[in-house]
């Protein structure tokens, strides 16, 4: 942008154009810093400078990696006070995905942008104005060369992209064949949080009281001599800590489980445990279960951008690498019978899982999708139980010294 337009905008108070680019062209986070008061660039009349017309396909790169597809991107900035922007929206960019790429709330773009319907999933518009908390790289557009064997779904976990966005960016192909190329758009400037085995060291013996045993069934049961779960860096306990009783035996595995989970991912939030049992265990309402010390409501985490404080995380607020990764810890202690999620999730879980590494054949025994269906025995690990859609609940087994427990 010429420096007479730059010093023109910034008179007139209007905010900067998040321009989106190809990969052969890599361009500052924004092109104007917003001025002060913000408000008045909030409300300032959209910028009517013509935006550069997109690029054929054929001029989009073409790429082999997510790590080729990123390479050379902006580092994020985060600016020492919100700055206005205009945000330019992209294929099958979510309300929910743009608030979490600026450091914002859905509720926050509706107050700013009127004619957004609360209710959409999809903005409906070419702009949003956005008072961003932090500045990431645009998106960008690639190309990739189908590999011979591959599936839609091994193409869109390698580039950790949804599986039904990469099918709609390529809406006029159906089945796959070696060599076809297919168009993606892939995000710089998502929040990066695993970092596999960074974690500090898994300790082989967690020093932890005994004594207290399950007793019963998960939904008609009692505790005896039940443990309040420690304080711990491994996670956060829900404050009050009343319901964080446990038997010795699920209070070992939650402490197993988060150290494998903190080694493994490398991941640093914030993750809560909100209920496991009253003291002596029994009714504990509004849940139906969680009587006999074994069963444990564990927060989904978020992505490090979205406020601790909101109430009901939606999908795209959950750090679904993340929950796998805390999936899979859990499993990994071998103590584990059942692990409770919404079905509405399963696909969010499972997509995660498999941009993480995992195939069709790893994951078998642990979640079906999108081949789900109840009342099948054996079923997987994770498992539909109806309100489950911001949490976990995972249910360990019996422990060896818990003669009068019972498994269901």
């Amino acid at each position: 942008m010429p420096t007479g337009c730059v010093a023109l905008l910034v008179t007139l108070g209007m905010g900067p154009v998040l321009e989106e680019q190809p990969l052969g062209h890599v361009p500052a986070t924004v092109d104007v810093v917003a001025t002060e008061p913000l408000d008045d660039a909030l409300d300032a009349p959209p910028d009517e400078e013509p935006e550069p017309p997109e690029p054929e396909d054929d001029e989009v790169p073409l790429v082999t990696t997510l790590e080729e597809a990123l390479a050379g991107a902006p580092e994020v900035e985060v600016p020492p006070r919100p700055t206005v922007v205009r945000h330019r929206v992209r294929p099958r960019e979510r309300v929910g995905q743009i608030a979490v790429r600026y450091g914002v709330t859905p509720e926050e773009l509706w107050k700013w942008n009127k004619k957004l319907d609360p209710q959409a999933i999809y903005p409906g518009h070419r702009h949003l104005k956005v008072r961003a908390r932090r500045l990431p790289p645009p998106r960008r557009k690639v190309r990739y060369r189908v590999q011979e064997g591959e599936s839609w779904m091994d193409v869109s976990a390698k580039f950790q992209i949804e599986h039904r966005d990469l099918h709609a960016y390529n809406w006029s192909e159906r089945d796959l064949e070696t060599g076809m190329e297919l168009v993606l758009w892939v995000d710089p400037g998502w929040p990066r949080t695993i970092h596999p085995g960074a974690g500090p060291p898994i300790p082989e013996h967690f020093e932890l009281p005994t004594g207290a045993r399950s007793v019963g069934r998960p939904n008609r049961g009692r505790l005896e001599a039940g443990i309040l779960l420690p304080p711990s860096e491994l996670y956060t306990r829900k404050v009050p800590s009343t319901g964080l009783y446990g038997s010795s035996h699920t209070i070992e595995q939650i402490h197993r489980a988060f150290a494998i989970f903190r080694h493994d991912a490398g991941y640093e939030g914030e993750v809560i445990i909100g209920a496991i049992s009253r003291r002596r265990g029994g009714r504990f309402s509004p849940h139906l279960s969680h009587q006999s010390g074994r069963d444990i409501d564990i927060r989904l985490p978020l992505w490090p951008t979205v406020p601790p404080s909101i109430s009901s995380a939606g999908p795209d607020e959950i750090d679904w690498y993340a929950t796998w990764y805390l999936v899979k810890s859990f499993i990994a202690t071998g103590e584990v019978a059942t692990i409770f999620l919404d079905v509405s999730r399963h696909r969010n879980l499972y997509e995660a899982a498999r941009a993480m590494g995992e195939t069709p054949d790893s994951l078998e025994s642990v979640i079906k999708w999108p081949r789900w269906s109840g009342g099948v025995r054996p079923g997987p690990v994770v498992r539909h139980s109806e309100g489950h859609d911001t949490h976990i609940h995972v249910r360990i087994k019996c422990g060896p010294d818990e003669p009068r427990c019972k498994r269901r």
